[in-house]
């Protein structure tokens, strides 16, 4: 006899319980593919606006996360042309690399100390080209489009603030920036003046540059910041944009400026450093590897041209490890998904088990009749087992197809976007149910796996029924 043909032929039997179980199979089905194909396009996205700010690889002086920003002159990268050279010029790494470009970050003071206003601030200098190639990044293939990079190569002395910075600052009408706050009257300065060193070179660097012509035009500010040997160092920057970051706080205190101008801040008159060499790759699948590699040359390197100076102790972090928030947000989305998974999964162990404990009550007769012919005990167990299995797997199979239809030909086509937490630009709102085969596959034997384990019990009893009691309900 043949237990899968029987099986299937006592599913189509009862048509509508058959309907009702794989309906409510189907929905778990629906919901965790559909969650699952959310969180996947969600994590790519994230990952998509990360390799895009960092890179996927940071090359820093060891311990510079921990200490760097409080010293950036003493955590710099040194010989930063050389290494960049070395890194763009090796054979294994030259088909993996996309970008290869120094980033130097620094903090201090922006104002315009003439007039009193001034607040702290957080820089980030870049090579402009490269800074644009890297926020072009689509390694993930997400469709989004090249984020906005406003350093200019022909503007060396020019850089952006976030929108904050100059509402603190009071540039809001300069830089015709419409959702500044204003202050109600404007606040006295009561603190001390300025001193008169920081005073003598903030009028030092302001006869160094004109001033800005019209509103709307370049607005210069002051940033103050310590050098090398922890001396104050003032620099003036032409401020082009404000630009709306994603988080409040970084707001109030970005500034965004072209590399050689940080390292005149930093550095002054000395040979010039960088906080870390940024390494993008096509693929992020490469990341592994890439990291080896460079992690070998790093180990073989050398000093060149620098006689009597030892190698600096170098090492290399991932994307994850710099951006710390990254880690967190995926931890979250995927633990959401497995709250989720955990309630269908309830669904489907009390919907078949319902189901086959109510086709057994129901085949009491002929259960006993298949024994009488001789079906054994564990056959009998099988056949209900398997019947279990094929509604597992039709409303598994069912979920699947209805939640690729609706993510390809309702949701992703919508156009819908929203604005994941520390981004100022929203993302499309995506399901990516056909890029995610595993999960698709994964879903379909968990439910199946699960409706056989619910079915274990009903077919249990079924099995060790007696033939003469069985045969009494015929």
């Amino acid at each position: 006899m043949n237990i899968f043909s029987l099986a299937l032929r006592n599913v189509l039997r009862n048509r509508r319980r058959t309907v009702l179980t794989l309906a409510a199979l189907g929905v778990a089905a629906t919901a965790m593919v559909m969650l699952g194909g959310y969180v996947s396009a969600t994590i790519k996205g994230l990952q998509t606006s990360t390799v895009r700010q960092t890179g996927h690889l940071q090359i820093m002086v060891r311990g510079y996360l921990d200490f760097g920003r409080g010293n950036p002159s003493g955590y710099a990268i040194r010989d930063v042309d050389e290494l960049v050279a070395a890194l763009k010029s090796d054979a294994v790494l030259k088909p993996w690399v996309q970008v290869v470009t120094p980033v130097l970050h620094v903090q201090g003071v922006a104002g315009q100390f003439a007039s009193g206003l001034s607040s702290n601030f957080v820089g980030s200098a870049w090579v402009p080209q490269d800074r644009s190639n890297m926020l072009a990044w689509d390694g993930q293939n997400m469709r989004f489009p090249p984020a906005a990079n406003h350093l200019r190569q022909d503007q060396p002395e020019s850089g952006v603030i976030g929108v904050g910075l100059a509402q603190l600052l009071g540039l809001c009408d300069a830089l015709e920036v419409k959702q500044c706050a204003r202050p109600p009257a404007p606040a006295a300065a009561t603190g001390p003046r300025l001193a008169d060193d920081l005073a003598l070179l903030s009028q030092q660097v302001r006869t160094d540059t004109a001033a800005p012509t019209a509103s709307g035009d370049e607005v210069p500010i002051e940033l103050l910041s310590s050098s090398q040997g922890g001396a104050p160092n003032v620099i003036r920057m032409n401020v082009t944009r404000a630009e709306l970051q994603g988080a409040r706080e970084l707001d109030r205190m970005y500034v965004g400026l072209p590399l050689p101008l940080a390292q005149r801040l930093v550095f002054g008159s000395d040979p010039a450093g960088a906080s870390a060499l940024v390494v993008q790759l096509h693929r992020t699948a490469d990341m592994p590897l890439a990291r080896q590699r460079i992690e070998t040359l790093l180990a073989s390197r050398t000093t060149s041209g620098a006689e009597g100076r030892t190698p600096q102790d170098l090492e290399v972090r991932e994307f994850q490890e710099v951006a710390a928030s990254y880690n967190q947000v995926v931890a979250m989305f995927n633990s959401v998904f497995g709250f989720v998974s955990l309630l269908m999964v309830v669904v489907t162990l009390f919907s078949v088990a319902n189901t086959v404990n109510m086709a057994v009550s129901e085949r009491t007769a002929e259960i006993g009749t298949l024994q009488a012919m001789g079906l054994k005990q564990r056959h009998v167990r099988a056949l209900f087992i398997v019947e279990g299995g094929f509604l597992g797997a039709a409303g598994a199979a069912l979920g699947v197809v209805i939640a690729l239809l609706v993510s390809e030909y309702g949701i992703n086509p919508a156009g819908w976007r929203w604005t994941p937490p520390g981004n100022s630009v929203g993302v499309p709102v995506g399901i990516d149910v056909a890029g995610s085969g595993p999960l698709c596959l994964g879903v379909m034997a968990t439910l199946t796996l699960l409706a056989c384990l619910s079915s274990w019990w009903p077919a249990n009893r079924a099995s060790k029924m007696e033939i003469v009691e069985a045969l009494r309900h015929a």
